[in-house]
């Protein structure tokens, strides 16, 4: 029991008067040297890296921080590969929306300037059939101007109403008022009628 007391005394005494003292030295020594500005982390350092165990362990720190740079500078440059390839792509989708939209301002120009034709045609081939239409009935007012009254006054009643009111309209009012008089009272009665009325 006794050896077991002083072995735990020295174990004690140990602890207490070198090491506990050593530790606070040191911690104030480092405290003050890193107030003063000196590197203390660095020169500890340099110091166990000449120490030949300590010098292998710093040198696979040293690898393995190499490797992570390594590593890191691959992916930062695939990374970047990545990036110029995409704005390679935005580009190229940029231009073909561009060219799109151009091709689809021309064919609605396109589109205006055929539109703008059809109602050219339109109008021109509306003058024509008007103008076809006097000429008909010009031609047809020419035929019944030659046309004797009483034959006249047979073959109006005999027509559609429009056709009749067209050759009616055409000619003058003095044969207009000769056929009437030769047709029968109730024809005379209703091309009058329409005469006086053509809008119905």
């Amino acid at each position: 029991m006794e050896n077991e007391k002083h072995e735990y005394g020295k174990f004690q005494w140990f602890i207490f008067v070198i090491l506990i003292p050593v530790l606070f030295t040191i911690t104030l020594v480092v405290v003050i040297l890193s107030v003063a500005g000196v590197d203390i982390l660095g020169k500890t350092k340099a110091v166990l890296a000449e120490v030949p165990i300590v010098e292998k362990l710093f040198d696979d720190e040293k690898e393995k921080q190499d490797k992570g740079e390594t590593v890191q500078s691959d992916k930062v440059s695939e990374a970047n590969e990545e990036n110029k390839k995409l704005e390679k792509t935005i580009e190229e989708q940029t231009s073909m929306i561009s060219a799109l939209e151009q091709d689809v301002t021309n064919k609605e120009t396109e589109i205006q300037k055929l539109q703008q034709e059809i109602k050219s045609l339109e109008e021109q081939l509306e003058t024509i059939n008007q103008s076809d239409s006097q000429d008909k009935a010009k031609d047809i007012s020419k035929l019944y101007d030659n046309m004797s009254s009483k034959k006249a006054a047979e073959i109006i009643p005999k027509l559609n109403q429009d056709d009749a009111l067209t050759i009616l309209t055409s000619l003058d009012d003095k044969q207009v008022a000769d056929i009437l008089a030769k047709m029968t009272v109730d024809d005379a009665v209703k091309f009058t009628s329409l005469l006086a009325s053509p809008s119905e």
